[in-house]
């Protein structure tokens, strides 16, 4: 990266006053009987500052890069953020920057009101990724060091598990993080879906670098003086809290191959009729089949296979048990999980497991 400095001087023009000499007769004058007026001082006009234009960024011309997949173009550097459309695979793009981990490429996006969008790096085959420049992930914002997710994080609105849960982030997003709690062991980062745009995660389940430069951020109930007067949310455990997602916005997606990621695991909670009722989990592969492992409790799930927005396939599945599925290769597909239909309120925690075919 290079920076061109742009010197401006600036011509100041100072005026000088001519003085004016009278002859005198010697004859002594006789002088009218008047009162002189004295007049104020005048101040000298001072030079005005001119304001220099700003510099400008340089910028490098687009990287020529073509996707290996099916894309998800995302608002921002994480899967919590809004999806602004899909590429299908091997198609070309422009790529105008990087985060700094390099995680996540910035390409241009018609489809976005900036006109720019965020791809995962890994779907996108590029010749010349060194050089790529790296863009800040919350342009304008101020300082900040970008973290990692290096495990699923369940947000917090505040820094411990008691708090309210206002999302999920999934493994290879990158967030802003701009505080720290007392300890230590929760940061607070940008969080766009959250009400006051912020949210907290453990440092555990995040890589992030200059830890110590992060301000120390107290939040409201933290103090043994507030504690009796804040309420803190409270996760009821027959009802499952909202996380958001949708078909076109998963809770994660990944791209399965036994030579890179062989295997996508996720946990969660569906109820109903109240809470979350359903939940989003996108995949794809370049073998023809995968497998699905439920774990979870009471009984069973409900399983619909999506792919380009029609229902595949539909079945339950027994906690403990699993399935195999076939697939096209290269084909984005999702998995809708919810409750089966019974009358009465259900509630069910799981895990599932995806796992492409060798």
């Amino acid at each position: 990266m290079f920076r061109k400095v742009i010197l401006l001087s600036v011509l100041v023009i100072a005026a000088s006053a001519g003085c004016v000499d009278v002859a005198t007769e010697n004859a002594p004058p006789v002088l009218p009987e008047f009162v002189t007026a004295t007049l104020p001082p005048t101040t000298a006009p001072q030079p005005t500052q001119t304001s220099l234009p700003p510099t400008a960024v340089p910028t490098l011309p687009p990287i020529e890069g073509t996707t290996n997949t099916q894309v998800n173009v995302r608002a921002e550097t994480n899967t919590a953020s809004e999806s602004m459309g899909v590429i299908p695979p091997f198609t070309s793009v422009q790529i105008v920057g990087r985060e700094e981990t390099g995680t996540w490429y910035q390409i241009l996006y018609a489809g976005s009101p900036t006109g720019t969008g965020w791809v995962r790096a890994e779907f996108l085959q590029v010749q010349s990724p060194a050089e790529i420049q790296v863009r800040d992930v919350a342009a304008g914002f101020g300082s900040g060091v970008n973290g990692l997710v290096i495990s699923g994080i369940n947000v917090r609105s505040g820094p411990a598990t008691e708090f309210e849960s206002l999302g999920v982030l999934t493994p290879k997003d990158v967030v802003l993080v701009i505080g720290r709690d007392e300890s230590g062991t929760w940061l607070q980062f940008l969080f766009s879906t959250s009400p006051d745009g912020t949210g907290w995660g453990a440092l555990e389940f995040m890589q992030v670098n200059d830890l110590d430069a992060l301000p120390v951020i107290t939040v409201a109930g933290e103090d043994e003086d507030d504690a009796a007067a804040v309420d803190v949310p409270q996760e009821n455990p027959q009802i499952a809290l909202q996380d958001g997602d949708t078909r076109d916005a998963p809770l994660v997606y990944e791209h399965l191959t036994p030579g890179g990621v062989g295997a996508l695991q996720v946990s969660g909670s569906v109820s109903a009729p109240e809470g979350d009722v359903e939940d989003w989990v996108a995949f794809s592969s370049d073998k023809t089949g995968v497998t699905i492992q439920l774990a979870c409790e009471p009984d069973l799930l409900l399983v619909e296979l999506w792919q380009g927005g029609t229902v595949q396939e539909a079945f339950s599945i027994p906690c403990g048990d699993g399935r195999f599925l076939k697939i096209e290769p290269d084909m984005i597909y999702s998995l809708r999980l919810t409750n089966p239909e019974t009358g009465s309120p259900q509630f069910v925690r799981y895990v599932v497991k995806i796992e492409a075919s060798r």
